[in-house]
């Protein structure tokens, strides 16, 4: 007997009926009995799918909450980005508040000093340096090549004109302590007459520094120091030159740091006169086109930047009433006395000295930008007798040159040795530091440095590069590379050098690669060059040593030194 199914009057269905019945027919009035039984729908009928209000169907079509956090983290990666672009040395600086900030008010006062003293700034490490770290395995480090710039010193006697110029206005003054003016009452104290100022000479903190630069170097490349033949050691003729390489030496042979008479300190190898009869590529003033154009290159151009001191040049008049008043160049010497009294006292850093608070930051910076103006114009433009010595040292050669190369030197194996497992030291000035730099093309600027305003950001920055006892670290690395083969076309005999005038490669036939990697003050540098920039173990900071070679080939091939000595009738410098 079949099973009867359920009817109309069945309770469930009776009360499924009525709420069905409830929600497509609801009163108008907001109040209903709870009382009320629901009309029972058919069985096997349909059940009405349950409407959705209207704030639920919004919600139902947003997207997850979770695909918020992706699309904020891709725009806040293009924000940063984008950001990071600007504020580097070859963004646009489109958001210029934001540069001046990342630039200036995040840093200490400390800071803004040091980097506008230019190259009167203290030396201090801007990276991790050389040596052993950072080198793949495989590779060891069998040539350095040092430039270092003197260490501090007195003003030379042509700048310690326009200070004591600049002084003696401060001394005949008519306010001696200005009210409201904190940052001037050390005036009615200091010394204003630079007393007991060796003017050209090493201060003792210099003398110091030299020292520990040389005890430092020499623990770092003490394979190289200690095994034969060692160092070789060059210096300019200048006397602070000479006198820091002796106390680089000092430190170098683990000498405890003693001023001593200069008799009776170690002397580098060999001393090339500095003069204008005599070719040096560590003091060049053999090109007497240059030597002689007036207004000397750079003038005109800080020159044009002016203007902007002249709200700090009215401040100091009005607050001190100097008589004569200050002009613009008086601002910028006495800017000067910032650095040089701050390392004028005893044989350690022992803080900044009140000088330094005489301008704000904001002035502090245009100051700074001048000095940077003036050096770019003037020097910044390269030169070749120095990277043509290092060609020949990383190829284990004689140099080709025929620019400021002194020949009879340089021929001589006595005073230029031929390359070598070695480390090679040259004392140098900051002039030919900054031609060198810039012709090897490891700072780059990637637009002329504007004469109108101060930018908004500073691209080249003189501290950065040449500060007192600055070091330029040219590092030869040969690589054991596992299934790399020497060039079948490579040199193998002392007669047959290539075009660029690099003597035999009888290294490729040791089965290593060699490569180079160059550091200043100790921070990692990069040539701008596509060779390099293609060049294998690029990652490690390093360049093959024929793609080197590849970027300074110019040095022998595109230099017409002519034009330096063509008025005066030759082109021979000893």
């Amino acid at each position: 007997m079949p099973i009867p199914g359920p009817t109309a009057s069945t309770p469930l269905l009776q009360a499924h009926s009525a709420q069905s019945s409830y929600r497509t027919s609801r009163p108008t009035s907001p109040s209903h009995s709870p009382s009320a039984s629901p009309s029972p729908a058919p069985y096997g009928s349909t059940r009405p799918r349950p409407s959705l209000s209207p704030f639920r169907r919004h919600r139902r079509r947003t997207p997850p909450i979770h695909a918020f956090p992706a699309v904020l983290a891709v725009l806040l990666f293009a924000a940063v980005a984008f950001v990071a672009w600007d504020v580097s040395s070859i963004g646009r600086c489109y958001f210029k508040p934001l540069c001046r900030i990342l630039g200036d008010s995040a840093v200490s006062a400390e800071e803004i000093w040091w980097r506008n003293a230019g190259a009167y700034a203290p030396w201090r490490s801007r990276g991790d340096g050389g040596g052993r770290k950072g080198l793949p395995r495989g590779c060891e480090i069998d040539q350095v090549n040092i430039l270092h710039r003197h260490t501090a010193r007195y003003p030379t006697s042509g700048a310690s004109k326009c200070m004591a110029e600049s002084l003696n206005k401060l001394i005949n003054r008519e306010i001696i302590t200005p009210r409201r003016h904190p940052e001037l009452a050390f005036l009615a104290r200091t010394d204003l007459t630079m007393s007991g100022w060796q003017f050209d000479q090493l201060m003792d903190q210099g003398r110091k520094a030299a020292w520990r630069s040389g005890r430092d170097f020499a623990a770092l490349y003490r394979k190289l120091v200690r095994s034969s033949p060692g160092l070789f050691s060059r210096s300019a003729g200048g006397g602070r030159v000479v006198e820091s390489a002796q106390y680089w030496l000092q430190g170098a042979m683990d000498d405890p740091f003693n001023i001593l008479p200069r008799a009776e300190l170690p002397s580098p190898n060999v001393t090339i006169p500095e003069s204008d009869t005599s070719n040096n590529t560590l003091s060049v003033h053999s090109c007497p086109a240059y030597e002689t154009l007036d207004p000397a290159p750079g003038q005109l151009e800080r020159a044009a930047l002016f203007p902007l001191l002249y709200p700090t040049r009215d401040r100091l008049n009005a607050a001190l009433r100097p008589n004569p008043p200050l002009t613009v160049p008086d601002i910028i010497c006495l800017g000067d006395m910032c650095a040089y009294d701050s390392q004028a006292a005893g044989e350690n850093w022992q803080g900044w000295s009140r000088w330094c608070g005489v301008f704000s930051r904001a002035e502090w910076e245009i100051i700074g930008y001048l000095r940077d103006v003036q050096r770019y114009y003037e020097v910044g433009q390269g030169s070749a007798g120095w990277i043509n010595e290092l060609i020949a040292r990383l190829t284990d050669s004689a140099p080709k040159d025929n620019t400021t190369t002194n020949r009879t030197l340089d021929t001589d194996e006595s005073t230029f040795p031929r390359g070598g497992e070695r480390l090679f030291l040259d004392f140098s000035h900051d002039n030919e530091m900054i031609e060198i730099l810039s012709a090897m093309n490891v700072i780059t600027q990637h637009r002329p440095l504007d004469t109108e305003q101060l930018p908004p950001k500073r691209t080249y920055v003189l501290s950065n590069m040449i500060p007192f006892g600055a070091h330029l670290i040219v590092e030869r690395i040969g690589c054991d590379l596992g299934d790399w083969e020497p060039d079948p076309n490579a040199p193998t005999g002392p007669g047959d050098g290539d075009d660029n005038g690099n003597g035999a490669d009888d290294r490729q036939r040791d089965g290593k690669k060699d490569y180079v990697r160059i550091y200043l003050n100790d921070k990692l540098l990069h040539v701008d060059h596509i060779s390099c920039k293609q060049s294998g173990l690029l990652e490690h900071g390093m360049c093959e040593l024929e793609l080197f070679l590849e970027t300074q080939s110019w040095a022998q091939n595109d230099v017409d030194w002519g034009v330096c000595t063509a008025s005066a009738g030759s082109d021979e410098a000893i």
